[in-house]
């Protein structure tokens, strides 16, 4: 198996280099990643400035992977790999997250971003996340749970594996759950230092009962959640087709 590796922390991110030490038991590993930090950058592409790259021999030492940093966005990035580098691919991986992303964070996740371009390219993908700076139950856990999933015939080119790992304090997952997106709402808020303004805010707790992914964060499980990138609300377009007159 050709595996594709991507992330929005950068390429010297701890979570990447974490990612190709549990991938290369999987196959054969290609590194195509931000040259810098682009976190909640979201599915952002770069159509108006050049794309630099930079090609990073032994940054992965033992995974043999080849490697290389793109100044640019995740989902650029596995465009690049795909159509400019022509790299073999049959999965995409993105993370490892520093940081969780779980319900309305996939709006704004680099991370979400370059998996999801991947399934638009028509490549199965799975995006991991931890918590914050919290990366010692994904070394124990990730290789365990990256080989269920390989093995298991669930993966899919129409559908996202989000992966998120419980928050700090869990030195052991409790398993996996399949989970719905939860409600996580980021709480805005904008500080003005000498004479420009600041994007501060933290996440607010929202509604979420068993068997959402954010309930499964918060109780020790490792949740896996389905992203399509078809966002098509079809119970809605019953409503709009009733009251919408000739609109079928």
């Amino acid at each position: 198996m050709n595996i594709l590796l991507v992330n929005d922390d950068g390429v010297e991110a701890r979570g990447l280099a974490l990612l190709a030490r549990v991938m290369r038991d999987h196959g054969n590993l290609y590194v195509v990643a931000p040259h810098s930090q682009q976190s909640a950058i979201g599915h952002g592409i770069t159509i108006h400035d050049p794309i630099r790259v930079h090609e990073r021999e032994g940054l992965f030492p033992g995974s043999g992977a080849r490697v290389w940093s793109l100044e640019a966005k995740p989902a650029d990035c596995v465009k690049f790999a795909l159509y400019a580098l022509n790299l073999p691919v049959d999965l995409v991986v993105s993370g490892v997250n520093d940081g969780p992303n779980m319900g309305t964070d996939i709006v704004y996740s680099g991370t979400l971003a370059g998996a999801s371009e991947a399934v638009i390219c028509g490549k199965p993908a799975v995006a991991v996340s931890t918590d914050f700076g919290y990366f010692d139950l994904v070394e124990k856990e990730l290789g365990g749970v990256m080989s269920v999933l390989l093995s298991s015939g669930i993966l899919s080119k129409d559908n996202v594996l989000n992966v998120n790992f419980p928050r700090r304090g869990f030195e052991r997952s409790l398993g996996m759950r399949v989970c719905d997106m939860g409600d996580r709402p980021f709480l805005h808020e904008f500080v003005e230092i000498d004479g420009v303004f600041w994007a501060k805010g933290t996440w607010g707790e929202g509604n979420n009962p068993p068997g959402t992914d954010v309930w499964a964060y918060k109780n020790g499980f490792v949740s896996v959640t389905p992203i399509q990138v078809n966002r098509t609300n079809y119970e809605y377009m019953k409503v709009l087709r009733e009251r919408l007159p000739g609109a079928e």
